[in-house]
């Protein structure tokens, strides 16, 4: 059984940023935004001054839950428990699930609908990572959903998670059937973690790009890259130092890599920017780094 590969670190506070995409109430559709870390604004000097900006920005870790709670309201209604929000998934015989990564409020209750649109039977199993990752026994799931067949199944998102979704029909899961759950709104962590990291979700297309291209982080905090292969063509994603990312210089820690992300696949990357920078991430595919399938990682403000 494959996990999503990671590296570790120590989540420190920045600036906030929102990147702007479009909702995910159903099948098919996009996560409508996610967040970027939490700091307290600097000083009106430092705000003229970018480098005093910089020097300003502080370096404790975000740990209460009060520095957590700065985040906008999600752009959903939440469910509750009365009255669940409806979030439809497809299954298809390339072993995706669309969407690929869903949000949820922390403590809503969603009923997931989820449609077989192929031929093989699936499973959609739903809870904390590590035990829907791990099939572990007692983790709420719908079974033998076969083709053209809609599975039904309500969960409650209690805690601050991570939270994610998995197929366990035999060979499925290793394929990559997988999804993940950002937590968002009031309550969600604002700073990754390496027990949680922030996701940001990341497609990638036809014509050879990235969106966003440009990410936010903070010094110190561990992403999970959510990569969606939007397109028929087939990618590779690359995290680290720009310079080595250029090079194509994947070495399985300082440069990570997640190649072979077939059509409408979505995979996951987790990687600690805990350096200087500046950070890079590419696709080195043939030509296509060349084509300009690449983007940044801003460090604090």
């Amino acid at each position: 059984m494959t996990l999503p590969s990671f590296s570790l670190g120590k989540a420190t506070t920045v600036l906030a940023a929102a990147l702007l995409l479009a909702g995910c109430s159903t099948a098919g559709s996009s996560p409508g935004w996610t967040f970027g870390p939490t700091v307290s604004p600097p000083a009106e000097s430092a705000v003229a001054n970018p480098a005093l900006a910089r020097a300003a920005a502080p370096t404790k870790a975000v740990e209460s839950m009060a520095a957590m709670d700065q985040q906008p309201a999600p752009a959903f209604t939440p469910g509750t428990k009365d009255a669940p929000r409806i979030v439809r998934v497809t299954a298809d015989d390339l072993l995706n699930f669309t969407p690929g990564l869903i949000q949820a409020a922390v403590g809503e209750t969603v009923t997931f609908r989820i449609h077989n649109s192929g031929k093989a039977t699936h499973e959609f199993m739903v809870g904390p990572i590590a035990a829907a990752f791990a099939d572990t026994e007692g983790t709420p799931e719908v079974a033998d959903i076969g083709p053209d067949q809609t599975g039904e199944i309500t969960f409650t998102f209690d805690g601050v998670g991570p939270f994610a979704f998995a197929c366990h029909a035999p060979g499925h899961f290793e394929h990559g059937m997988a999804g993940y759950i950002q937590l968002v709104g009031p309550g969600a962590p604002a700073v990754g973690t390496p027990k949680n990291p922030r996701l940001v979700w990341m497609t990638m297309s036809d014509k050879l790009t990235f969106m966003p291209n440009t990410i936010t982080v903070a010094r110190g905090e561990t992403i999970r890259f959510v990569l969606t292969n939007d397109g028929t063509v087939v990618h590779e994603f690359q995290v680290g130092p720009e310079d080595k990312v250029a090079a194509d210089a994947v070495d399985g820690t300082i440069v990570v890599e997640r190649d072979d992300l077939d059509a409408g696949s979505t995979h996951a990357v987790d990687y600690t920017f805990d350096g200087p920078g500046p950070y890079a991430y590419a696709c080195h595919e043939p030509g296509h780094y060349k084509a300009g399938m690449k983007g940044i990682v801003i460090i604090g403000g």
